[in-house]
């Protein structure tokens, strides 16, 4: 009997635990200044890619927060985003990721560049930098609406 009532209050408190456990997702966010498209658990520090402006400012910052781990900090580095198979050739400037200790990516954009015309008709797509690969799905991506926000008036 003391073994069942053990029983049940372990899978009470990890069952309580899971399912507070949140997928990542794309939420836009917005200050008067900045506007941010971020895949991730919201209200938390755990993001894959995000995508960040300036209000107006006609360029968009990508940020890849886990490059391939035998980069070093402050290079400038080749990449591609993979869309529908085909890859878009972008530079980044890496940087120590002071969160988890490894190097993150950042690269500018343009409002206008193709890259985001192709997330339009896409369900997905992956960054690869060195030998690292992350795949991320674009289903509940808003970039319209983020880029409307960063696009110039």
């Amino acid at each position: 009997m003391l073994f069942r009532l053990q029983l049940l209050l372990v899978s009470i408190v990890f069952g309580t635990t899971l399912a507070q456990a949140q997928e990542r997702q794309w939420y836009l966010d917005q200050t008067d200044q900045e506007a941010y498209l971020v895949f991730g658990v919201p209200e938390t520090d755990d993001a894959g890619v995000s995508f960040w402006c300036n209000v107006q400012s006609g360029s968009v910052k990508l940020y890849e927060p886990n490059a391939d781990p035998k980069l070093k900090a402050a290079d400038s580095v080749p990449f591609d985003v993979v869309v529908a198979d085909k890859p878009f050739h972008l530079k980044g400037k890496t940087a120590i990721n002071e969160e988890s200790g490894s190097i993150s990516i950042e690269a500018e954009l343009k409002t206008a560049d193709p890259l985001f015309a192709a997330f339009q008709d896409a369900n997905r797509f992956s960054i690869k930098i060195g030998k690292s690969v992350h795949i991320y799905p674009l289903q509940d991506a808003d970039f319209p609406a983020f880029l409307d926000v960063c696009k110039k008036p």
